[in-house]
């Protein structure tokens, strides 16, 4: 009887280590992005490497098709925003500039 309850547990044991065994190499192959990225950043400060280029380069090549193109757009669309934001700056201190002038003259 004793020996009956012991393989029962270590059954059970077993099978809970195989449940666990299973997570984890679902966790391993479909971790997603951002722990591709963090083992990459680790295994390149093991390295002597910089972590953060290492995180940043296998983050993106993890990305699907459409993020790396959505990611990109953004990118694009943020760099002519910034330029447009430059453009108006310029032109308000031109118009403060001729106001300033126009007023200092009418004194």
């Amino acid at each position: 009887m004793l020996t009956a309850l012991i393989d029962k547990a270590a059954g059970v044991a077993l099978n809970k280590v195989d449940e666990l065994t299973d997570k984890l190499n679902e966790v391993t192959a479909n971790g997603g992005v951002g722990l591709t990225a963090a083992l990459a950043g680790g295994q390149a400060y093991l390295q002597g490497n910089n972590p953060l280029w290492a995180a940043a380069k296998a983050g993106f090549s993890a990305l699907s098709a459409w993020a790396k193109a959505g990611l990109i757009l953004a990118l694009v669309l943020a760099a002519v925003l910034g330029l447009v934001l430059v453009a108006v700056l310029l032109l308000a201190i031109i118009v403060w500039a001729i106001i300033a002038a126009i007023r200092a003259a009418a004194r």
